[in-house]
């Protein structure tokens, strides 16, 4: 009887845990959202190079509006207009608030 009774516990507790874990998957997480800029700006905005801007340690207020003006076409690109246009504001407002909490120098 033990292991049934250990069983429906977990079962519960699985039931309870998993609505959970599913509404904090619906909120934008700017870590998330970074990812998708990792092949052209480096792991968490972190890059080595002269023809791409590093993202980690951006002006928050600089990052939205970029993204924005990429995304409305008022800046252009050769990738990025269409890159902005699969994010919401509250979504670039998630990664603006990300790469600007890295450390410009610090390399993961």
């Amino acid at each position: 009887m033990k292991p049934l009774a250990s069983t429906l516990v977990g079962a519960l507790a699985l039931g309870a845990w998993v609505p959970a874990m599913a509404s904090d998957l619906s909120k934008p997480d700017g870590e998330m959202f970074s990812h998708t800029c990792a092949a052209c700006h480096g792991t968490y905005g972190h890059f080595e190079g002269d023809y791409m801007p590093p993202l980690a340690g951006m002006d928050q207020e600089r990052f939205v509006e970029s993204m924005i003006a990429f995304r409305n076409g008022s800046r252009p690109a050769s990738i990025m207009d269409r890159v902005a246009k699969a994010f919401t504001d509250e979504e670039i407002e998630a990664m603006a608030e990300f790469f600007a909490a890295q450390d410009k120098e610090e390399t993961p």
